[in-house]
């Protein structure tokens, strides 16, 4: 049986306003290998947002989701659904609740996680940012025990997914390559902890479900950061960037253009945590 196939990834599913009040929904577990779409309904916009994203609506509970052909559900207190196995293809998912419906149009390959933030709106339904994670590709594991040269060897690849495993790690990490996903294990900010600075390079890179103890600087374009949180400054030189449900709670600079900013804490006009990070 191949290593990865073993792997059990956990897909933190908190909605995009609770990071604004301090509560948190339990973790969701996604296994690798079943092809699953998470659905975000009607998140709220940061001011820092600067793309073109339709005009989010405000239910969120008890939204209908349906994948054509597939499964189905109904979103939670908040508007967060998980739909898996997928079958791998362009799918029409049909969303509604509240006097509001839609359908939107997601492709999603063979093992794919996909993070799909949707308005929803009486005039219908529109997609505000899609979040891939290609669990097909490349998947390499990390653990607490490895250095921080072994980590830093694995952010200079391409194309691949780094699956950091619960713990803490100590020094400072550097993305050197592209299209590299640094994957944390378990519910947002609680079971992977990076002590050190991040510094994100590259283009297409992407940091999801971990606390950063350190400074965050980011000059690569096209970043993705999404269920994370940040203990101390934020910086984001880099254009493209999005930016999806994190808890901000040193002084944030953006400086890149295009940014998509959604459901972001201690990003206004969304306060910090109470309870901090």
């Amino acid at each position: 049986m191949n290593k990865r196939s073993r792997f059990l990834f956990v897909a933190t599913v908190l909605a995009l306003g609770l990071l604004a009040c301090g509560d948190s929904a339990g973790p969701t577990e996604v296994t690798y290998g079943e092809t699953t779409l998470i659905i975000l309904v009607n998140p709220p916009l940061n001011d820092a947002n600067e793309a073109s994203v339709p005009t989010p609506g405000t239910v969120r509970s008890g939204v209908s989701v349906s994948v054509q052909g597939g499964p189905s559900g109904t979103t939670d207190a908040n508007g967060v659904v998980v739909l898996a196995p997928v079958a791998p293809g362009t799918k029409t998912v049909s969303l509604s609740g509240a006097g509001a419906s839609g359908t939107i149009s997601v492709l999603i390959a063979d093992k794919d996680l996909r993070e799909v933030a949707v308005a929803l709106t009486s005039g219908g339904a529109s997609i505000m940012a899609n979040v891939h994670y290609a669990f097909g590709g490349t998947v390499v594991e990390i653990t607490p025990s490895m250095s921080v040269t072994e980590v830093n060897t694995q952010l200079a690849r391409s194309n691949l997914i780094v699956f950091f495993r619960a713990g803490a790690y100590t020094g400072n990490l550097v993305f050197a390559g592209s299209n590299v996903t640094l994957f944390g294990e378990g519910p947002e900010g609680g079971q992977v902890t990076l002590n050190g600075t991040v510094e994100v390079g590259g283009s297409a890179n992407r940091i999801r479900g971990t606390r950063m103890m350190s400074a965050v600087t980011v000059p690569g374009s096209d970043f993705g950061f999404s269920f994370s949180r940040v203990s101390s400054g934020f910086s984001m030189n880099g254009s493209g960037g999005v930016l999806l449900n994190n808890a901000f709670c040193g002084t944030v600079t953006i400086a890149g253009s295009g940014t998509t900013a959604l459901g972001n804490a201690g990003l206004a006009p969304l306060p910090a945590p109470p309870g901090g990070c």
